[in-house]
């Protein structure tokens, strides 16, 4: 691991957004290691190009937030892929490209989330040293904890089977300090280990920042610590906690109403917590979601058109509303076999491919305290939550039942058709241990077993080869 992390290049330590430019800093050649660290400005700078990478990483597969949420729906049963010739599709189909120890996507994937880390770890590891500005310091060290909580939570779901059941296999190496020749490479952490110290990192985080008030959308605050601590709760079943702080995250937030929902998502939107303007200074272009949704004849002559790669699966069309305003799918063409239904869900502002990205917003917070208070059996309250989501989309009959079986199965269809595309319901199916069913008009129909490992990464070749790591994953078994 230590030949590949490394601080993030300086030429892409200036983060910006469409509304204001935050830092000022001297020309790449001109900047030192030295000038970064020797003031909170310069951990600024270091912690605004965490940020940056953070939607900008990019590989031959597309790893970043949007990369990682592309991957993600592959494995959604609502969802297909266009057979184009190209890896998304051979992922989708679960192909060895997927999740082997050989693929890129697996390395970039490992590479990715490290090279997060060990930004983290310089900051933290500097930090200490600045006092002249505690309030300043504070809410560095809090978004800089955030986002290495994130990324190790992101890293365990990513490489080994969910808490419940594997808290005692290999999970991933947990590094706390930042890498030098000389620091020991680590052989795999549990899992519980690695929950461990998620949870560490976030509640101190959540701590850090009570008063923190961010300037956009694309910094981590309060809000969004509560929201993926609740996402972690919810994997490791303490519905408790779930319920806590999904219910402390959409606070001060409410539902969007169904011409915002229909108009298209954007930073803006009141219910988004945490996403990315796009500008055309840190432009990803193909690598994010709208590229894969473009219709080209539903869009203005002259624009740029995507690959129009993913398809929605007729089943899951068929499970909405005409009144539901989220009921936004149209047949392209007949008589292709890869035709099949789109969504104008996602869309960009018609040049080049310029568009807000989603990481997390309030009806997800909605569903996840729905889903926590089912599950302790406060099945009315759990219940009053979900028609209030059903009621602001439209639902034609909202649920009515208070039996918990059937409550958690209409709230995992409401997640379902509410969070589609949006990267996590391969997570679910993850978590709650269901087989992936792809059926339906789907090209390839495709079933793949609850706790298959064809769900989970293998650890890259390199780590393998030339790190400390004893334990591979399985390619192909039933956990």
């Amino acid at each position: 691991m230590k030949k590949h992390i490394f601080i993030i290049m300086i030429a892409s330590l200036l983060f910006t957004t469409a509304c204001e430019e935050y830092l000022d800093v001297q020309p790449t050649v001109d900047v030192s290691e030295q000038q970064l660290f020797n003031n909170l400005s310069g951990l600024q700078t270091v912690l605004n190009g965490n940020y940056r990478y953070m939607l900008t990483a990019t590989s031959p597969l597309g790893v970043g937030i949007s990369g990682l949420q592309r991957y993600n729906l592959t494995a959604s049963p609502d969802l297909w892929v266009r057979e184009i010739g190209n890896a998304f599709y051979f992922s989708s189909v679960f192909q060895s490209v997927r999740t082997e120890s050989g693929s890129s996507l697996s390395g970039n994937t490992w590479l990715y989330h490290y090279k997060l880390i060990n930004n983290c770890n310089i900051i933290l590891s500097e930090i200490g040293n600045f006092t002249d500005q505690p309030d300043l310091a504070t809410s560095i060290k809090g978004q800089t904890l955030a986002i290495r909580g994130w990324a190790y939570f992101n890293l365990i779901r990513y490489y080994q089977q969910t808490y419940s059941i594997a808290s005692n296999e290999p999970g991933v190496p947990v590094y706390l300090s930042r890498a030098t020749p000389e620091r020991e490479q680590k052989d795999r952490s549990t899992v519980q280990e690695v929950y461990q110290q998620v949870l560490s990192d976030l509640t101190t985080a959540l701590s850090d920042l009570q008063n923190y008030n961010r300037p956009s959308m694309e910094y981590i605050n309060k809000d969004v610590v509560n929201g993926i601590l609740a996402q972690v709760y919810l994997t490791m079943e303490n519905w408790t906690e779930a319920a806590n702080h999904a219910n402390a995250a959409r606070a001060g937030y409410s539902l969007m109403s169904g011409e915002e929902f229909q108009g298209g998502f954007d930073v803006a939107n009141a219910e988004w917590m945490w996403g990315f303007r796009q500008t055309e200074n840190d432009n990803i272009q193909t690598n994010n979601l709208f590229s894969r949704w473009n219709i080209n004849q539903h869009r203005p002559a002259g624009t740029v058109f995507g690959d129009e790669t993913l398809r929605v699966n007729e089943s899951f069309v068929n499970m909405f509303d005409d009144s539901d305003v989220r009921n936004q799918f149209f047949y392209k063409e007949e008589g292709d076999i890869d035709s099949g239904w789109a969504s104008n869900k996602f869309r960009d502002d018609g040049s080049n491919y310029l568009g807000d990205m989603i990481v997390m917003r309030a009806a997800e917070m909605w569903l996840i305290e729905a889903e926590a208070l089912a599950q302790q059996g406060q099945t009315a309250q759990a219940l009053t939550l979900l028609n209030e989501l059903q009621t602001q989309r439209n639902v034609l009959n909202p649920t009515t039942t208070t039996d918990q079986t059937e409550l958690l199965e209409a709230i995992w269809i409401e997640r379902r058709k509410e969070l589609y595309s949006e990267g996590q319901i391969m997570f679910d199916l993850i978590r709650m241990q269901r087989d992936l069913v792809k059926e339906g008009d789907a090209r390839d129909k495709i079933t793949i077993p609850a706790r298959s490992y064809r769900f989970i990464m293998q650890i890259p070749d390199d780590e393998i080869n030339f790190g400390n790591i004893s334990v591979q994953n399985p390619l192909d078994e039933i956990y």
